[in-house]
């Protein structure tokens, strides 16, 4: 009886299990990502705002610099009903070819490519992430117009598309011709659940920050109350395209090498080696070898992870010249002056851009800075103006989670008063930091904040304090002037007084002092005006 009892236990065991089995399935990222939207950035009414605004503007910009176009947006974000918004967003670019459409708009994961090379991109899902989140949570499908060259001519079309999750692919609803005078994309897209706000997480702000990373670009933006704000372009330098870096062995993993061993086109291990990382040499492969023990000359596909993790161990141990840094384009000090001067309008401003370093051994990335001081430098809170740090990587402005950046905890760590700001926190100025590499090291999936890295956060600290100590000369300079302005008004109000009273006292007439005053007081303008009967 006990038996017959088990038997059936186990037999309804096995029956369960096979029953929530029939339930599972794969899913697509589409399906994925409906379900954790978050990871997308998607969390919160603000943020999903601001992460849509990001992915568009940088699908714009890119494309429009690799078309060698000089960028030009124009944003139109309406609100419909509390936290229901329709955006409009309108570029110059090249526009898509209409076979592409339902793949940029309707896809996820469109490429799988590994390429180690400088991108703005953060979560690489563009538009289609946006998308998603337009269907989810208005169920409306997409409006997309595209004009595009076909030999010399541009041909338009308008198509109005939705995701099919299960499938990962789009559908289209509607599709028709168009004629159009220039290339470029619009599209409209409903969103719910977001929210539009002028706090420094907001959407405004980050097309603020990213004019002044990107001073090449330009931005029409009509906002919900009706305002409408145009950043115009700081300059007419469209910059060079990043080039792909083959990655440094000292910032491999035994995992990128697995990776590289099932993707390599190339026949033995020791060529995939040669050909697939920076200042790897045959005398170096030949040196692995020795050491440990494997046999180089078979084919990539067999590597073991065991094998893959010897020689990264060993990789950390040996001395390899330091990465190239050819591909890494950085914004370049007069740039981010420009880009400073035109939304700042500050009073005075000074950047830097550094050399390149690594971090790790093995990971080039480039340090740039910048502080403006005055003008709309700053940020008001309430009646009185504060501090503003302004984080970016690779051009793109990090406008979350600033409390747990690496950039954040560097420019804290200075003593400011050294410089003459008494308090960072309430101080007029807006400090810049962009940091430009092939691989930021970003803190978590929502890519808002670095790492602090030692090498990172002492360039970040380097070129920060050099800017200051500039901007210390420029307000003992300020403060000279005005207390030698104070001392000239004194004798301005003065030195007149006394002598019509000894004048008087003397039965003579005052004498001529306007020159001898200038002489005195160093200071022509301030008695330049002045006449006899003072």
């Amino acid at each position: 009886m006990e038996t017959n009892a088990s038997l059936q236990k186990e037999i309804s065991a096995e029956r369960e299990a096979s029953e929530i089995f029939e339930e599972f399935k794969e899913l697509t990222p589409s399906e994925f990502f409906r379900r954790n939207k978050q990871m997308l950035g998607f969390s919160g009414k603000i943020r999903s705002l601001t992460i849509v605004f990001h992915e568009l503007i940088t699908n714009s910009i890119d494309a429009a610099e690799e078309a060698g176009i000089l960028p030009e947006m124009v944003i139109d974000l309406k609100r419909v009903d509390k936290d229901h918004y329709i955006l409009r967003h309108q570029d110059n670019g090249p526009g898509i070819p209409e076979p592409f459409i339902t793949k940029v708009f309707c896809t996820m994961f469109a490429g799988s490519k590994f390429r180690n090379i400088q991108s703005r991109g953060q979560q690489g899902l563009g538009c289609s992430g946006c998308v998603l989140l337009s269907q989810m949570t208005t169920g409306q499908p997409v409006k997309i117009r595209s004009g595009y060259k076909e030999g010399d001519k541009i041909k338009g079309v308008e198509m109005t598309v939705k995701m099919d999750v299960k499938t990962n692919q789009g559908l289209i609803l509607d599709r028709k011709e168009i004629e159009l005078d220039s290339t470029g994309v619009s599209m409209e897209l409903h969103f719910k659940d977001v929210s539009y706000s002028l706090s420094e997480q907001g959407a405004f702000e980050y097309i603020r920050r990213t004019m002044i990373a990107n001073p090449h670009a330009k931005i029409v933006f009509k906002d919900p109350t009706g305002g409408r704000y145009i950043f115009d372009r700081a300059t007419d330098e469209i910059p060079p395209m990043p080039k792909e870096v083959l990655p440094h062995p000292k910032g491999v993993t035994a995992d990128d090498l697995i990776f590289m061993a099932k993707h390599t086109d190339k026949r033995r291990f020791r060529s995939m080696l040669t050909s697939s990382l920076s200042r790897m040499s045959n005398k170096r492969v030949d040196e692995l070898e020795e050491i440990t023990g494997i046999d180089f000359n078979k084919r990539p596909k067999d590597m073991k992870w065991e094998e893959a993790e010897k020689i990264v161990e060993l990789f950390q141990s040996m001395d390899f010249m330091a990465p190239p840094t050819a591909g890494l384009i950085p914004i370049g000090q007069e740039q981010v002056e420009k880009g400073m001067i035109e939304i700042l309008e500050p009073e005075y401003v000074k950047t830097i851009t550094r050399k390149p370093k690594t971090y790790k051994g093995g990971v080039s990335f480039v340090i740039e800075a910048g502080l403006a001081y005055g003008g709309k430098s700053g940020r008001v809170v309430g009646e009185q103006k504060k501090a503003e740090i302004m984080r970016f990587a690779n051009r793109v402005p990090l406008t979350f989670d600033q409390g747990s950046c690496g950039i954040t905890e560097a420019l804290k760590s200075i003593d400011w008063k050294r410089y003459g700001i008494r308090d960072l926190e309430n101080a007029p100025i807006t400090v810049f930091v962009n940091i430009v590499s092939t691989h930021v090291p970003y803190m978590s999936t929502g890519k808002q904040s670095v790492a602090p890295e030692a090498e990172i956060m002492q360039e970040v600290r380097q070129a920060t304090m050099k800017i200051a100590r500039s901007l210390q000369k420029y307000l003992n300079a300020k403060r000279a002037a005005k207390e030698e302005a104070m001392r000239a008004k004194v004798f301005e109000t003065l030195v007149p007084v006394v002598l019509k009273e000894a004048a008087i006292l003397a039965e003579r007439d005052v004498p001529e002092y306007i020159e001898v005053m200038k002489k005195v007081t160093r200071n022509a303008g301030i008695l330049g005006g002045a006449t006899d009967d003072e």
